[in-house]
């Protein structure tokens, strides 16, 4: 069926193939005919028709585009043409503008050219007018200082002369006279202090003859002097120096109870060099608020208490213990004896 239905002259063929023997048969003759519509009951051929439909109306469609887009690029293609003329005609326009215009300023410039070249050469030759003028002016305003300074050259030398008679020679004349005293009582003085000065310069050689021996004898003296005051040193020192010999042989003979003992009677006077502020006290006022260690004791107290630190400090001083001494000394009495007190030591 589909066969019959896509190959159509072929089906007309063979149907005139079976139908002329049969009209043949029947004193007929097929000349000519044609298959107007093949259909059937079911549809069949009708669906077998839709995808050759949907296909030719597909091509016709696609037909239709392509020749739209012919069309619109040929119409495109023409209106660029046209744009393209009318560019370039717009361009030889702007070309032949620019060509006036150029021409046209350049034939400006030339005018103006001329024109300041003109101008500049009459301000030219107006200014030479004016420094031919100027130069004119000063000629003639140097001719007149000329004059001037002349007169006043001839006012200055008639002054001058006058100044001359009038002044110059009669003060030369008293200048001469001054001049002529002035020598004159230079020479009186020169002599005069010429013989003062030599009655000075005798006067200053005896006197300084005089000052020199005296010098000579005072300088003697003072060196007999001198020598006498070196001498009674050096006999001091001899004798301080013996002494001071004797004394280190002395100490050397005193042994460490000797020394004890001589710090121990050091110790009044050094109690009597402590309390010596509260003897030049003239009133001392005592506030007293009750306990053991309060009013006219307190000053005693204070003042033992200050002989206490003394071994202390003594021996930070000078490196002796005077607590142990005196202890060593207890210790050599009850030794010796009652009675018997500290000796040299052997």
């Amino acid at each position: 069926v589909e066969e019959i239905y896509q190959n159509r002259d072929a089906f007309a063929v063979k149907v005139q193939e079976v139908a002329s023997g049969d009209m043949a048969n029947m004193g007929l003759q097929i000349v000519s005919f044609t298959i107007r519509d093949i259909r059937d009951n079911q549809g069949y051929l009708d669906a077998l028709g839709k995808p050759r439909t949907a296909q030719v109306k597909r091509d016709a469609i696609i037909a239709q585009a392509e020749a739209d887009r012919d069309s619109t690029i040929k119409s495109a293609q023409a209106n660029q043409a046209g744009q393209t003329a009318k560019f370039e005609a717009d361009t030889v326009v702007a070309q032949s503008n620019r060509d006036y215009q150029m021409r046209l300023a350049e034939y400006q410039a030339s005018v103006n050219l001329k024109k300041a070249e003109a101008d500049l050469a009459y301000d030219l030759q107006r200014f030479k007018t004016g420094q031919s003028v100027k130069k004119e002016e000063v000629q003639v305003e140097f001719v007149e200082k000329q004059s001037r300074i002349q007169v006043q050259e001839q006012e200055i030398l008639r002054r001058q002369k006058e100044l001359e008679a009038t002044i110059q020679k009669p003060a030369e004349a008293e200048r001469s006279r001054v001049q002529t005293l002035a020598e004159a009582e230079k020479f009186k003085l020169e002599t005069e202090a010429a013989g003062a000065a030599s009655a000075t310069k005798a006067r200053g050689f005896a006197e300084a003859d005089v000052v020199k021996a005296k010098g000579i004898a005072e300088a003697e003296a003072r060196k007999a002097q001198g020598l006498a005051a070196a001498e009674v040193i050096k006999a001091q020192g001899l004798a301080e120096a013996e002494a001071m010999e004797k004394k280190a042989e002395s100490w050397k003979l005193y042994g460490e109870a000797a020394i004890t003992q001589m710090f121990i009677e050091m110790l009044p006077n050094l109690a009597g060099r402590i309390a010596e502020p509260l003897s030049k006290t003239e009133k001392i006022v005592v506030v007293s608020t009750g306990g053991d260690s309060a009013g006219a004791s307190k000053v005693t107290k204070d003042v033992t208490n200050i002989m206490a630190s003394l071994p202390p400090a003594l021996e930070a001083v000078s490196g002796i213990d005077l607590k142990h001494m005196i202890s060593k000394l207890s210790g050599l009495g009850k030794d010796g004896g009652e009675g018997g007190g500290p000796g040299p030591a052997k």
